[in-house]
């Protein structure tokens, strides 16, 4: 890549669109007028009088042309300030705004700078920023953050109103890009790349109705002297290659029903916000052994699902983990229907996401009815009519029905009480082994505790996740239906008393001195933020757990006993639902089955996360002893560090471990420069990629306006969090403790309606957008303030 162009030369914002202005055919320079500031300061008259004169349109806009905003060595994008809409024969108006934009200079003021004046530019559809290149590593994409809604030329710029994003990749045939209006912006790119000397460039446009496209601003990305120089080679390797392997997975699979298939980075079991969008090889690889790989469709057969054997649940494309949807569809599936009905049943699901990629975090509620809930006709009628004959609809509503009915009556080894059995088995191994501190730290005893987590844990924990699954569909559905309001059935879940009111609790007393740390310790101190995560510390091996001095002021009361009872007229209508299905279930009886659900579910939790947890913990001190840090330990991959205890390895241990630490460092480095969507529905997916808004998950009908404050697993537990909206990428039980901290709301940017962060708000009553999404999440990270409405179901910034 040439990183200068010979035959032009970049100036100023002006200056650089001045020379640009009559070499341009694919795209529109506006009419421009720039002076100096000391132009002005001696001229003033002279430059009102030309911009008056000048083709305006009525109106101009006003923007800063420093001498330091687009140099080669420096960028001060949006540093400055524009004035739009100024009255062209208004020499008062022109004066003010001139005086604005000379005083946003600030401390770098300079005689030199220039002021740039255009015409307004009227009847937008849509304005943006193109980089030419991912401004991290140079990887080899258009990349293009857009507003097509609200017809301004500068939300993207300002960071304010809707933005959308897409990328493209350079070399992509023109016929992959369906959009009319984003083929003009690419040939508009493209001219400007040759015109420039093919240098990586940030290019400010617009578009009008008929895609005229207009360019705005033209500046050289500065940060390109730091990329790798075979980044753009080694990316279209890696595209080649994954290109190849979707077009052999997601065609119909003999084993599977459905037509072709789609891959997700949050449907289903979520590994965005379990594990994150690029987890480590260690991380991506217990999540494999103990859930994706075999757990998940083995707890959902028990349960009277479909069980679709020997298929795998998670796929990993350059360390990027995505859901199979097709096989997680398959999983849906009641197991006493005919392959005809279940081969059209996950077709018109994955056709329904596919219209519809917005609810890929929200697929067992707004695509797949796993459960005959309420409404299940009503819905199935909208979403699916004609998809099925009579006779084909009635046999799918009564194994659904049965499977439902099983379930909430406890019947079958994939019951609510089956699967506590279990988890208390487990619960009771752990308490016998006792603490591991005098384990011997090997890998046969990381195996051991591995085993244990898998067999009594994960695969239990999948069941009662599925039960709070049926049971939060059972409830809105009823909702729906009338029988009980969104209010009250909020208020029922802050009735609850789970694991976690315990640790906030638990917490609590440790700090007014009614209870030892130990005690806490003991219950609680396996938990980590990220849970597979072997870099993040758990709680005993934090120091700063019980540093604030703050503390015992903020906790008192952090879960008051609420009690719930429902209403004689609520419990008349659950009651009329229940008797149309012909349930032996009472109303109150379906209540206690959604409370065990839950709590069943995040006890569990608890309880194979520890397994997980000393495992981690006994590996970290197995790493310590043969000189592997956390760090080279993270980039291991389980099965491969298993399988040596059944073929020895025949030389050094740190030799060869440390040779398998380097390369797949190498490798997850390279693989940092892929740009892959949350949502990949064909092969040429991977060329094209939009990444979908995604619409939150909104807990309470609370308002509240607050600071923001970004929470990762290394922030430290003395961070001060009361009163402030607390942002977090992906949360587990690991980020418990941030609720005994009187925090006004959260905001996760992974993360589905029932995901753990969802029923802990919900329990707290505390107001939160779980699962907003990368861009607005990202956005939220740059502003002062956050309005967080979720009874409108809105996230406004300040």
């Amino acid at each position: 890549m040439s990183l200068h162009a010979p035959d032009f030369n970049f100036g100023t914002k002006s200056e650089t669109l001045a020379r640009l202005q009559t070499r341009v055919s694919r795209s529109q320079i506006l009419p421009l007028y720039y002076f100096t500031v000391t132009q002005w300061l001696y001229q003033k008259a002279v430059i009102l009088a030309a911009i008056a004169g000048m083709d305006h349109g009525g109106c101009v806009i006003i923007r800063s042309s420093a001498q330091n905003e687009d140099s080669q060595c420096d960028s001060m994008a949006g540093a400055f300030t524009s004035c739009l809409n100024v009255p062209a024969d208004s020499q008062l108006d022109l004066d003010r705004a001139i005086e604005h934009v000379i005083t946003s200079f600030g401390q770098h003021q300079h005689g030199e700078n220039q002021i740039l004046v255009q015409p307004m530019l009227r009847d937008i559809q849509m304005s943006g920023v193109v980089m030419t290149h991912d401004l991290e590593h140079g990887a080899p994409y258009y990349v293009i953050n857009y507003d097509d809604e609200s017809g301004l030329t500068d939300t993207i710029t300002g960071g304010v109103g809707i933005q959308k994003t897409v990328l493209i990749y350079r070399d992509t045939d023109h016929r992959l890009v369906r959009s009319t209006r984003i083929q003009a912006l690419l040939a508009a790119c493209r001219e400007l790349e040759a015109l420039c000397g093919r240098v990586p460039l940030d290019i400010e446009f617009a578009i009008d109705r008929q895609e005229c496209v207009y360019i705005l601003q033209v500046r050289r990305i500065t940060l390109c002297n730091t990329w790798h120089p075979v980044t753009e080679r080694r990316v279209a390797r890696q595209l080649a290659h994954i290109r190849h392997y979707l077009e052999q997975t997601l065609p119909p699979q003999r084993d599977l029903f459905g037509g072709n298939s789609l891959l997700g980075v949050m449907p289903d079991w979520n590994p965005a916000e379990i594990i994150g969008t690029m987890p480590r090889p260690l991380a991506s690889s217990l999540y494999r052994l103990l859930v994706t790989d075999s757990a998940w469709r083995e707890a959902r057969s028990r349960m009277g699902y479909y069980h679709p054997r020997h298929q795998v649940l998670m796929v990993m494309l350059g360390h990027h983990p995505y859901i199979d949807v097709r096989s997680s569809f398959n999983s849906f599936l009641p197991a006493g229907l005919d392959d005809a009905t279940g081969d059209r049943l996950v077709t018109v699901w994955l056709e329904r996401l596919r219209e519809h990629p917005e609810w890929h975090d929200k697929v067992e509620f707004e695509v797949v009815q796993t459960c005959l809930d309420f409404t299940f006709e009503a819905d199935f009628e909208v979403r699916y009519a004609g998809c099925l004959t009579s006779d084909a609809f009635q046999t799918y509503r009564q194994e659904l029905g049965t499977l439902t009915c099983r379930a909430i009556v406890g019947e079958g080894e994939g019951s609510l009480a089956s699967a506590m059995l279990g988890i208390h088995a487990c619960a009771v191994d752990q308490e016998r082994r006792g603490p591991i501190n005098n384990w011997r730290a090997d890998l046969a005893s990381v195996k051991r505790l591995l085993m244990a987590c898998r067999e009594f844990g994960t695969v239990n924990f999948a069941i009662l996740a599925r039960h709070a699954f049926i049971a939060e569909a059972l409830l809105r559905s009823a909702c729906r239906r009338g029988a009980i309001s969104t209010e009250r059935l909020q208020l029922w879940k802050r009735s609850l008393h789970t694991v976690t009111t315990d640790l906030t609790t638990d917490y609590a007393a440790v700090f007014a001195g009614t209870q030892p740390a130990d005690h806490f310790l003991a219950r609680f101190g396996h938990l980590r933020p990220g849970t597979y995560d072997i870099t993040s510390l758990r709680y005993d091996e934090r120091h700063d757990l019980f540093a604030t001095a703050s503390g015992s002021n903020e906790l008192e009361s952090v879960h008051a006993t609420r009690g719930f009872e429902l209403q004689p007229d609520e419990e008349q209508a659950l009651q009329r639902l229940l008797d149309e299905r012909s349930w032996p279930v009472t109303a109150a009886g379906l209540l206690a089955y959604a409370g065990q659900a839950v709590q069943g579910r995040e006890y569990a939790k608890l309880v194979f996360t520890r397994d997980l947890s000393d495992a981690l913990a006994l590996l970290n001190r197995w790493g310590g002893e043969v000189g592997l840090a956390r760090e080279d330990l993270s980039y291991l991959d389980i099965f491969q560090l298993l399988d040596t205890l059944a073929s020895p390895l025949l030389d050094d241990i740190d030799r060869v471990v440390l040779n398998w630490v380097d390369k797949a460092r190498h490798e997850y480095q390279q693989a940092i420069s892929l740009k892959l969507g949350h949502l990949i529905s064909g092969a040429d997916d991977v060329f094209v990629v939009p990444i979908h808004r995604s619409l939150p998950n909104f807990i309470t009908q609370k308002r509240v306006e607050a600071e923001g404050i970004l929470l990762q697993q290394d922030t430290p537990v003395t961070t001060a969090l009361q009163g402030r909206i607390v942002c977090i990428e992906n949360a587990d039980p690991g980020y418990d403790w941030v609720f005994t901290r009187d925090i006004a709301g959260l905001v996760t940017q992974y993360g589905g309606a029932n995901s753990h962060m969802a029923i802990r708000c919900a329990e707290f009553g505390i107001p939160a957008a779980i699962g907003c999404g990368e861009q607005l999440f990202s956005r939220l990270l740059r502003c002062r303030g956050i309005v967080l409405n979720c009874q409108d179901k809105t996230i406004n910034l300040v």
